[in-house]
Formats: structure tokens, C-alpha cells, sequence
């Protein structure tokens, strides 16, 4: 991974932003749940804080793709983040003034949110793109997975210290203020004006660029592609967790200390992929990473539903070994993982022109968000009634034979350069 990409004022001042909003976030996320289930002790009312956050992006999300590629892609993300900002520390005040934020202030507050949220992540998809390109591009989309890694595994640590010792309070604070710096930072990236608002807008504008969207997705078969593999990359590693945490505490009954060093292990392993991932980038195309990553991924989850077996385990005396096994063979989903995400990110960054990206972006993000639940709910059911070895096999196979279905497409497209002008299909084009 080349930091020397960060000597660039504009990738710099993005990455720095986009690090500071995202330690917040991930404070933010735990100190909630954690509020949730100490003020009420239901699981249930918590899983619901978790729900109620999807709904609005999933439904908002693809269209919030055709915004994004309308309006000026800098001033949104700054007004949005600001707007963040502003929104949290209502909030945060309201919290003083009560003394406590009741559930239907915190439904509320999410939803708001997720609102937000909904408009952010098609627009700064797109930032990426327009401030480097070539093979820049490769090295920020790592640095860009790398940070935002660093963040999942530092915020939830420095989150539940705070919350420890000073309650929700000081998260929502700090939350809050993350989120006007990040948009006061964005406001000295200079970000080419690559949107095209039509002169006139109204309703059938709006559903003809939307529908210009997807028909672009169905007409080029490697974004097809790319958008397919981003939801069956979520839709199999979510419920790995849930696997994992089955496998080892029912299973090999690992103590708290072992699976605290398991998923340390996973998201070590997420934060050396982006450092690897550009060497192998010179010596290999985008979509032959895609398709060995993905496929490798399915094999060593296959590889990991061994371990439970009785066979397996009868082998040894102990827990020791098996447990090093799952160890191991996480620590290489993790970065094989990570890989596919980011050969994902930099094939879209390649193949989508800028002034649809909004759109496209959209539309796999909210395949991707969608997935996520399917795949938890889906597995949670089999892990519950179907042996482990069984479900993991599974859940290894789904990916490999997509693999080998769309191998010829991956090989044909990786180095697919972005359609002309002429390929793209606008408001104009699209029948009514």
C-alpha cells in the first residue's frame, strides 16, 4: 500500500475526513447498543435499533444514486456531514436536558440518520474517482479500506472505554463534533464537476435517469457482474460471524479471552489486505483477483466446516488445535475477503463513468445492505437445525460455483475501460 498517494492535498484532506467521521460512527454504533441493552435489557429492542437503521437505506438508496449524479458531489458531502453533525448534538442536547434519550427518541434519531446516510454513501463512492485516477487509484481504494478497517477495530475499543466511564453522553458529543470537522476538512478538497442536473427537473425526469441507471447495470455484462459479487461477497461472510461464534463457543468451547483473539485475528488480517493488495494488483488483473479471491474464500469456508466433524476433532486431545485451525483459516478469509471488496471498489471506480456513478453505486450498495440480513437470517435458521460442518459447507459453496458462472466474464472484462460517452443512457433516452 503506497502512502506517498496521501502527499496529495485533496486524497489527504478525504482520508482524513472520512477517518475522523468514522471513528465516531463506530463509537457511536457500539455506545448505542450498549445504552440500549443496559437501559432496557432487551435484546429484542435492541435488534430493533439495528433494523429500523436498514429500512430507510434500503428503501431511499437507489434513489438517492440519481441525486448524487444530479447535484455538486463536494457541496453534498459537506452539507450532509454537517447536517450529521448538527443532528447528533441536537440530540446530544436533548440527552442533557432529560437526562436519558427514551426509545422512541432513539427510533427517532436513527431513522433520521439512516436518512442521511442514505444520500452520503452514493456521493462519496463517487469522490474517489474524481480526485485520482491510473494507478493511484488502486493505491487510495486501499488506503481508503485500510482506514476505514483501522476505524472498525479502534472506534468500538475507544467507544466502550468512554462509554465505561462517562455514559452515552460524551460519545454523542464526540460524534457529534467528528462529523463537523469531517465536513469543515471536505471543504478544501477540490472536486471536479462531473454532475449533469437536467434543465428541467420533475418526476419523469427523475424515474427516467433512475431507470437509465439500471439499464446501463443489465447492458454491460462485467458491471452486471461486479454488482452480482458484491451481494454474494455480503450475502455469505455476514452470517460467517454467526458460524463462528457457534463453532467456537458451542462447539470447541473456546473461552471469552480465545474468541476476543479470534476476531482480532479477522480484522488484523482486514487491515494487511489493503497493504498486499497493490503488488498483487501489477501482477494480476482486476477480475482475475475478483474470481480467485471470491473462489478462495468459498474453499477455506468449506475447509473450516472439517473442523467440527468428529473426525476431525477426535484427532486431538484438547481444543488447542482445532482452534488454531479456525484461527488460521479466519485470518485468510479475512484478507482474501478484504481483497475481493477492494478489486470490487476499483473495478467500479474503473468501469462506471463518473456522471452515473451516483446511480450504479446505489444500486449495489443497497444489493449489498439487503443481503447482509438475508444471508444472518437464512443461516442463523440452518445453524440452529442443521449440522455446522453442513451449514459452513454451504455457506463455501455458494460462492465457488458463482465463481465458476461468471469465470469467462470476470477473465473477459478486468481490464474493461470505461464506456464512451455514447454507451451511457440518459433521462432523454429512456422511453416513456
Amino acid at each position: 500500500m503506497n502512502f506517498l498517494v496521501l502527499k496529495k492535498k485533496d486524497l489527504g484532506l478525504l482520508m482524513l475526513s472520512e477517518f475522523i467521521s468514522l471513528i465516531g460512527t463506530q463509537m457511536q454504533e457500539l455506545a448505542l447498543s450498549l445504552y440500549v441493552l443496559k437501559t432496557t435489557g432487551s435484546a429484542t429492542l435492541f435488534a430493533s435499533v439495528l433494523a429500523i437503521s436498514i429500512i430507510p437505506q434500503l428503501i431511499l438508496g437507489p434513489l438517492a444514486g440519481v441525486f448524487a449524479d444530479w447535484y455538486d458531489r463536494k457541496k453534498m458531502i459537506v452539507y450532509l456531514d454537517l447536517l450529521n453533525g448538527i443532528i447528533v448534538g441536537i440530540f446530544t442536547i436533548i440527552f442533557i436536558l432529560n437526562g436519558s434519550l427514551s426509545m422512541t427518541e432513539i427510533y427517532i434519531y436513527v431513522i433520521i440518520l439512516s436518512v442521511i446516510t442514505a444520500f452520503y454513501r452514493p456521493v462519496i463512492g463517487t469522490i474517489l474517482p474524481s480526485i485520482v485516477n491510473g494507478e493511484e487509484l488502486v493505491a487510495a481504494t486501499s488506503l481508503s479500506s485500510f482506514i476505514s478497517n483501522l476505524s472498525t477495530l479502534i472506534g468500538p475499543v475507544i467507544g466502550a472505554m468512554l462509554f465505561g466511564i462517562f455514559g452515552i453522553f460524551i460519545i454523542l458529543l464526540i460524534n457529534s463534533f467528528s462529523y463537523i470537522f469531517a465536513s469543515i476538512f471536505e471543504m478544501f478538497i477540490n472536486v471536479p464537476k462531473n454532475n449533469k442536473k437536467p434543465e428541467k427537473v420533475n418526476l419523469q425526469v427523475f424515474k427516467n435517469d433512475f431507470i437509465g441507471g439500471i439499464k446501463f447495470i443489465i447492458g454491460k455484462k462485467f458491471i452486471l457482474t461486479v454488482v452480482i459479487m458484491a451481494v454474494i461477497v455480503n450475502f455469505t461472510l455476514a452470517p460467517l460471524t454467526i458460524g463462528l461464534v457457534y463453532l467456537s463457543k458451542t462447539i470447541l468451547k473456546v473461552s471469552d479471552f480465545q474468541y476476543g483473539l479470534l476476531e482480532g485475528c479477522f480484522a488484523a488480517s482486514m487491515m494487511m489486505a489493503p497493504i498486499i493488495m497493490g503488488p498483487i494488483h501489477k501482477k494480476m488483473k482486476t477480475g482475475t483477483i475478483l474470481f480467485f479471491s471470491i473462489f478462495t474464500v468459498g474453499i477455506l469456508i468449506i475447509i473450516m466446516g472439517i473442523i467440527p466433524t468428529n473426525i476431525y476433532l477426535c484427532l486431538f486431545s484438547g481444543n488447542i488445535i482445532p482452534y488454531l485451525s479456525v484461527l488460521f483459516l479466519c485470518f485468510l478469509v479475512g484478507i482474501m475477503a478484504t481483497m475481493a471488496n477492494i478489486a470490487l471498489s476499483i473495478a467500479f471506480q474503473k468501469t462506471v463513468p463518473l456522471e452515473i456513478m451516483g446511480r450504479v453505486g446505489a444500486v449495489i450498495s443497497t444489493g449489498s445492505l439487503a443481503s447482509v440480513p438475508l444471508g444472518q437470517m437464512l443461516f442463523g435458521v440452518l445453524f440452529d437445525k442443521v449440522n455446522t460442518s453442513i451449514c459452513l459447507v454451504i455457506m463455501g459453496i455458494i460462492p465457488v460455483i458463482t465463481m465458476m458462472i461468471f469465470r469467462k466474464n470476470l477473465m473477459k472484462y478486468s481490464d474493461a475501460l470505461p464506456p464512451e460517452s455514447n454507451d451511457i443512457v440518459t433521462s432523454d433516452e429512456v422511453t416513456t
